[in-house]
């Protein structure tokens, strides 16, 4: 068994702690995790990069279409990543824009969401959520990344359970805090499971 998970972001998303929250969930299983992180001026909201992987697994990097679940925080980075997608691949995607300053610079807008998600394989499934929204809706918009982990929970791609992300959150958080964020991975569970009976 093997689960490969990119997520993708830039900095002060989150990326890495969502990372860390899912390897936790699955070592909290007794499934083995190996993790990397890349950053890219990840401290000016340059690109930040996590592969996850998960099960009988020796490298920590995930090749060119091996990616089971990929999770974009942002949606440009999210079509970066995807590249790596193979035709089994899903795509979690939050709506929220971060302009690059690449863009910015030379006076290009931003694509539209709809653009973004054009230009991907066809074969590839993707579900947009705002995560922020709901983030603050759970009560503090740093909770996105459990927000994220949520539908990704509803998608049944980890080889774990709501269990044990709570178990991981627990872990991680206290009061109020841990409070928000089991809410957010509640909200990120409905918004998927609304979207597949919609």
């Amino acid at each position: 068994m093997m689960t490969n998970i990119i997520i993708s972001g830039v900095g002060g998303q989150g990326v890495v702690t969502a990372g860390l929250l899912l390897s936790e969930a699955a070592t909290i299983k007794g499934i083995h995790v190996v993790m990397s992180e890349i950053h890219g001026l990840a401290q000016r909201g340059g690109s930040v990069s996590v592969d996850v992987r998960m099960g009988d697994v020796y490298g920590s990097i995930i090749g060119k279409g091996e990616a089971d679940l990929i999770i974009g925080f942002e949606p440009i980075e999210t079509m970066r990543a995807i590249s790596r997608a193979g035709r089994n691949t899903f795509v979690i995607m939050n709506s929220e824009k971060i302009t690059p300053i690449s863009l910015s610079m030379n006076d290009k807008e931003y694509p539209s969401n709809a653009e973004l998600i054009g230009l991907a394989d066809k074969s590839v499934t993707i579900r947009e959520i705002n995560a922020v929204s709901l983030a603050k809706k759970a009560g503090n918009y740093r909770a996105v990344n459990t927000v994220i982990i949520g539908a990704a929970l509803a998608l049944k791609v980890l080889p774990f359970d709501k269990a044990e992300v709570l178990a991981a959150l627990n872990n991680k958080f206290s009061g109020k805090i841990y409070d928000i964020n089991r809410e957010a991975l509640d909200l990120g569970i409905e918004q998927i499971q609304l979207n597949q009976t919609a």
